[in-house]
């Protein structure tokens, strides 16, 4: 039998090659054995028989021929349910081949060098079945993670995630075959020592049964060149890590806001501070790309529910009228088929430029006078809905008009088209509907018992249920002074009719520094179990003298903390966390 492989073991002379016999004499190179073993598979055939003597293991195939291996080369034999036969080379690799019957099995560790804690189990078979894999948690008393895929086939690619940090994780897979048997063997692997970009993760509280199901994912902004993200179970455990520092073409990615997932299942982001937007799969493979020429992304990508994208990017040459340039102030709208730009939106000509009220950056002469750092849509009215540091939450439609600001009115005048924001400004109300007059409250110098405007916020989302706008309120410079340390999340109702708010929910306040966080920061609705998920992202007092962020679930009625984590870290820890689901759903 003249295989491609067996000559190259041959012309290797770590082979003794006869006309129907395989010999391979020596452990210097691994590539022999297991080519030799996968070649098996490869041409649909399988083990009929093996036999140990002190030296050698001797295998015969169904084509007759006979493989002899060094024993000292071989780890361990294990016989599965006499049709499935592993060998584990001293290495550590793990090789599968059918044993009276046919089965191509391989696990690709770390598949493209993005996803340390992930990999890829191909199972091929004479018998079709469905496959489900089971990691053991390395506690004896914890949780499994357990996956099962419903598709019955004879061929099978298996995403596998969720493995441990520095851990000799097992899986166990299961391969429940058509015919009512099922085939169990294990897949063992080692995996990397905990990166030392990874922040210090303390889990205080953890109600599992009041808790969202999901994974915490964390789009972390300490670790640069590039930035990364990973996925912390409710143990405070690191289950994900998708890390492009071996990419020649993300090596320095910087996805500012941090990643989110499409509709698809995909994660996606952009590429802070090129024209460039990403999607990629969970092994890190981009499977497509948009590029913006003419603009660069920072901050915000957002799938619209036609599949376009929202983007928050700075358009090349942008002139203020003081002929400074600016930064940070234009919304596009980006064609998810086409990559076109179908529609712009210039911030300078849509707010007042000038208005500094809540502060701004000047670098020379580049100005950063609204720092725009999120964009959403409004599907109800086809509007969008910007939250800028400087400026405040704006709701803007197709034809640039201001339909509501929600901010302090201090301060603001005329856009640069020349309409009068003033018109535009909510006019707040108290817990009852009565409109809060109060000038001092009105411009920002003080609060309401029953509403507070947001300040620097980020992190806009409508309520799915009470449509409610919610918001992460920073609270840097509240009142316009440096030492009312608390956030928020904070939810309001807005009537457009009357042109309203009232506020409808708050969390934070009484956690004063605690949860305070000047920048950055997240806020999302969890629809299973009706909680908030309230997340400072940096900076924030963890005791001790740490500092960092925490992730915490709040119980939407009651206000009772379901899960606290504590992240601590230099840096910004990250810009959004998001709880998810370790796999698409």
């Amino acid at each position: 039998m003249k295989q491609g492989l067996y000559l190259i073991g041959c012309l290797l002379l770590l082979w003794r090659c006869g006309s129907d016999d395989i010999v391979i004499e020596s452990c210097t190179d691994p590539v022999p054995i297991m080519s030799t073993i996968e070649q098996i598979s490869l041409d649909q055939g399988y083990v009929t028989s093996y036999e140990l003597d002190n030296d050698n293991i001797h295998l015969t195939t169904d084509k007759e021929i006979k493989i002899t291996l060094p024993r000292e080369c071989i780890e361990s034999i294990n016989l599965i349910d006499n049709e499935l036969l592993i060998l584990r080379h001293t290495n550590g690799n793990q090789l599968y081949v059918g044993y009276n019957t046919y089965y191509e099995i391989d696990y690709t560790h770390n598949l493209l060098g993005h996803t340390p804690l992930s990999g890829l189990l191909t199972i091929n078979s004479a018998q079709s079945g469905k496959v489900s894999f089971r990691i053991h948690n390395k506690n004896d008393n914890g949780e499994d993670l357990i996956k099962t895929f419903p598709t019955s086939s004879t061929e099978h690619s298996i995403p596998i995630h969720g493995l441990y940090l520095e851990h000799n994780n097992v899986i166990t897979v299961d391969y429940a075959k058509d015919n009512g048997e099922t085939l169990s063997f294990d897949i063992l692997q080692t995996t990397i020592p905990r990166p030392q970009y990874l922040p210090f993760i303390y889990v205080d509280i953890a109600q599992t049964d009041q808790m969202e199901p999901g994974m915490n994912l964390i789009s972390h902004r300490a670790k640069a060149n590039p930035t990364v993200v990973f996925m912390i179970d409710h143990e405070g455990e690191v289950r994900y890590i998708l890390d492009y520092q071996n990419s020649p073409q993300l090596k320095d990615l910087n996805f500012d806001v941090g990643i989110e997932r499409l509709a698809n299942g995909n994660f996606y982001f952009g590429n802070w501070p090129t024209p460039d937007l990403y999607e990629v799969d969970m092994f890190g493979e981009i499977i497509n790309q948009w590029s913006m020429p003419g603009y660069s992304f920072h901050h915000n990508v957002q799938e619209k529910s036609d599949g376009n994208f929202l983007v928050t990017v700075s358009k090349n040459g942008s002139q203020m009228r003081d002929g400074k340039f600016s930064v940070e102030d234009y919304v596009v709208e980006v064609d998810r088929t086409t990559s076109e730009i179908i529609h712009e939106w210039d911030l300078k000509q849509i707010l007042d430029e000038t208005r500094e009220v809540q502060g701004r950056d000047v670098w020379g002469d580049v100005v950063d006078w609204a720092h725009n750092n999120a964009v959403i849509e409004d599907p109800r009215d086809n509007t969008i809905i910007i939250s800028c540091r400087r400026q405040g939450i704006m709701k803007i439609d197709y034809q640039d008009n201001v339909r509501w600001i929600l901010n302090n009115h201090f301060g603001w005048g005329q856009s640069g088209d020349g309409r009068d924001l003033t018109d535009a400004l909510l006019t707040p109300v108290d817990a009852v509907g009565n409109p809060i007059t109060d000038t001092e409250i009105l411009e920002g110098f003080d609060n309401h018992p029953d509403f507070e405007w947001p300040w620097m916020p980020h992190a806009p989302f409508i309520h799915p249920d009470n449509g409610a706008l919610f918001c992460f309120d920073n609270g840097d410079r509240r009142n316009y002074a440096f030492d009312a340390y608390y956030s928020r999340a904070v939810g309001f109702h807005i009537d457009e009719a009357n042109q309203t708010v009232q506020q409808v929910y708050s969390y934070g306040k009484e956690r004063r520094n605690q949860t305070f966080s000047s920048i950055v920061s997240d806020v999302d609705y969890l629809p299973q179990k009706d909680n908030i998920l309230f997340c400072p992202g940096a900076g924030v007092d963890n005791g001790a003298g740490a500092f960092g962020g925490k992730v915490v679930e709040v119980d939407y009625n009651t206000g009772n903390v379901v899960f606290e984590m504590r992240l601590n870290s230099g840096g910004i820890v990250f810009h959004r966390a998001e709880r998810m689901s370790l796999y698409p759903e």
